[in-house]
């Protein structure tokens, strides 16, 4: 038997036709070759003459096309050419294919007699479901040669074809941020204390009812900052809270006045000077009232409550006669036994500069009072050791943590995360900052491409672009040129 070898190589290009080509030596042809995608298959049609394969009676050629790339390889149903009594044998005993791989066990080949001496083609087609590997790959036609017993009697390929066409692979990017400079770092700390009067009465009495506790921590608190060496207070703010029984001038004055006395309480205490006290009478606290009535449910007439709370058409003298008027009167019995007494407070701001510290002082401070710390610090404490080591890792989640709403800390805390594949965790980090950002917005897009949704990447980029951001420009237009050469 002339031996025939089949071969055959196309650049897997999507939603093209391919001109005929010849199969080996110009002899033969593959006619009218087309592969396509839709959606989530692949069509490959072709017409394949086999008038000049010569096939011997018992033998049967077998023609099988192969999508490959990169070691990768998917096989196609088979074209199986057949001398007479190899397919007249196959009529009378049923038999399904001679490739008797698991792989055809669904794929009935594609069965033929060869006829000497007339034209013959053969009408080629078949789908696959689509996997990202094969983008860019190869359709490569190989040929097998068996006897009547199934047998492999020869087989071969060869490469003649080249690349028409590769898939272009983008080039996203997404840069590291250099944190703003903090040269004076102010920090601030706030509490809240309920400090116990009488009736309409604004002394401090240090043994009312739970007050020694309430007033040592409160100096305890200002102390703490106060004696530590590497903090400088610059003031401290109190505030005085009022319930809404009185009027609501009585109860302005009154909060006035109790914060007045809380704030000279404090500077006799701590010996910090009363003029960088500063206080502040807020006076009836509905906000806060709103807040105790929600947080009720099983409150009679909630819903009603809450109606009068909201009614900007009242005054709040209004307001506090209307709950008091309630039916039944143990409505407004609750409001003033359980929820009008945590109105009552003093809510006080320490706000205090903190020095500058040395990489080895910086170190030392990152585990066990990172506060103290400018992000730029830390960053020096993070840049001190091998950027793939756990250490440096650790630094940069630290500071992620501790300034949250920091643009820096959040996108390249973000960056670390997407790059082992946490894309769920860099997405609540960014959620954290100034989500308008355009830096913060180009890094979304970097989470969305890296997760596979385009639409969302484009939206991000898109938005960042207008805001002038050169990465997310540059982004965009590679996703662009992905996307066309699809």
């Amino acid at each position: 038997m002339k031996k025939i070898y089949l071969i055959y190589i196309l650049a897997f290009v999507l939603c093209s036709a391919v001109q005929a080509q010849p199969i080996l030596q110009g002899a033969d042809q593959v006619k009218n070759l087309q592969i396509s995608r839709n959606n989530n298959n692949v069509s490959v049609a072709m017409d394949v003459d086999i008038s000049n394969i010569e096939v011997g009676a018992d033998e049967t050629v077998v023609l099988t096309p192969y999508i490959e790339k990169n070691g990768k390889e998917l096989r196609l149903p088979s074209i199986e050419v057949m001398g007479r009594r190899a397919y007249l044998y196959f009529l009378r005993n049923g038999e399904v294919t001679v490739t008797l791989d698991p792989l055809y066990s669904e794929r009935v080949a594609k069965r033929a007699e060869r006829k000497n001496g007339k034209t013959q083609l053969v009408n080629y087609a078949t789908n696959v479901a689509f996997e990202e590997w094969m983008r860019g790959g190869k359709v490569v036609v190989k040929e097998e040669s068996c006897g009547c017993n199934s047998e492999l009697i020869a087989q071969d390929e060869k490469q003649i074809g080249r690349f028409l066409h590769e898939i272009y692979n983008p080039q996203y990017i997404i840069s590291f941020i250099e944190p703003e400079p903090e040269p004076v770092k102010v920090r601030d700390e706030s509490h809240t204390a309920y400090i116990n009067f009488k009736v309409d009465k604004y002394d401090i009495l240090e043994d009312y009812k739970n007050n020694n506790v309430e007033l040592a921590s409160i100096i305890n608190s200002i102390n703490k900052v106060k004696e530590d060496e590497d903090l400088t207070i610059t003031s401290i703010t109190i505030e005085g809270w009022a319930s809404p029984e009185a009027t609501q001038q009585h109860n302005q004055t009154l909060s006035q006045n109790r914060a007045n006395s809380l704030s000279n309480y404090v500077a006799e205490k701590t010996g910090i000077a009363r003029d960088r006290i500063e206080a502040i009478g807020r006076g009836e606290d509905w906000n806060g009232l709103r807040e105790l009535v929600v947080a009720t449910p099983r409150l009679l007439s909630q819903d009603k409550v809450l109606a009068v709370i909201d009614d900007s058409s009242l005054t709040l003298d209004q307001k506090d006669k209307k709950l008091e008027d309630m039916i039944p009167p143990t409505i407004y019995q609750r409001l003033m036994n359980e929820m009008y007494p945590k109105l009552r407070r003093n809510d006080y701001r320490i706000v205090y500069n903190v020095r500058n510290f040395n990489l080895e002082e910086a170190r030392a401070l990152i585990n066990s009072d990172p506060r103290k710390l400018s992000l730029s610090e830390m960053y020096r404490v993070a840049g001190s050791y091998a950027k793939d080591s756990q250490e440096y890792k650790k630094v940069m989640a630290i500071a992620a943590k501790t300034y949250p709403q920091a643009v820096a800390a959040a996108v390249n805390h973000a960056a670390q995360q997407i790059a082992v594949k946490n894309y769920a965790g860099a997405l609540q980090t960014l959620a954290a900052t100034n989500r308008e950002d355009a830096r913060v917005l180009a890094t979304e897009g970097y989470v969305y491409i890296n997760m596979g949704d385009q639409a969302k990447a484009r939206d991000a980029w898109t938005k960042a672009a207008a805001k002038g951001n050169a990465e997310a420009k540059h982004n965009l237009a590679e996703l662009d040129k992905h996307l066309k050469s699809l």
